[in-house]
């Protein structure tokens, strides 16, 4: 039991500081020797856990596509309206990135690694596809009468759910769920708004009207 403990604490410091690595400096950047000198830990050990840095960033990927699943069945269960699953999914997946560097890393990662990355599934496709498919449903619901596409509207929420972490050192001090209540709040006023009355685009009310 205390050598299986050992093994288990050895595994996590391995993926944390792992996380840590590809945070900072992307997939293609990282070595397996910056995340050993971020522990003290010996080559050995790294390889008794994970055979490449490629198997260390399906693991985070794999992380992030289960904390993913975890929401997303939380949102399916309780069936809100699409506004609604929206918020819920933007302010959750934000707190989530926020509180997680494997969260982040997962996230960082599903966009970098070359090829697909079938062991962690299409992380950022699937994040896409709900924001466009309940956008549109709140478009024809009339909860969003902002004129764009649903393209435009999920950038924004992702933007918002990734980019949240980027914040200045002193607004820090502000509750972190309170701040991204705050943000949702300023942009779900946005998008029951109708806009300029000059409507979107071409390309984006072909989008609309399909």
């Amino acid at each position: 039991m205390v050598k299986q403990e050992r093994a288990r604490r050895t595994y996590e410091a391995i993926l944390d500081a792992a996380a840590e690595e590809f945070v900072s400096l992307g997939y293609a950047r990282t070595t397996l020797g910056g995340v050993i000198a971020h522990t003290d830990l010996t080559k050995g050990a790294l390889y008794g856990h994970f055979s490449s840095k490629e198997d260390l960033a399906r693991t985070l990927v794999r992380h992030g596509a289960a904390v993913w699943a975890r929401l997303l069945a939380d949102i399916e269960s309780s069936r809100p309206a699409p506004l609604t699953a929206l918020r819920t999914l933007t302010v959750s997946l934000a707190l989530e990135v926020w509180a997680d560097v494997r969260v982040r890393a997962a996230f960082r990662l599903a966009s970098e690694m070359p090829g697909d990355s079938p062991a962690g599934g299409p992380l950022l496709s699937e994040v896409w596809c709900f924001l466009v498919h309940h956008t549109r449903r709140a478009q024809e619901a009339g909860e969003i009468r902002m004129r764009c596409s649903a393209e435009a509207v999920a950038q924004i929420l992702l933007s918002l759910v990734l980019g949240f972490q980027h914040v200045p050192r002193a607004q820090r001090e502000v509750p972190v769920k309170d701040r991204i209540e705050e943000l949702w709040v300023v942009v779900a006023t946005a998008l029951r708004s109708p806009g300029p009355s000059t409507g979107p685009s071409p390309g984006a009310r072909a989008t609309l009207e399909r």
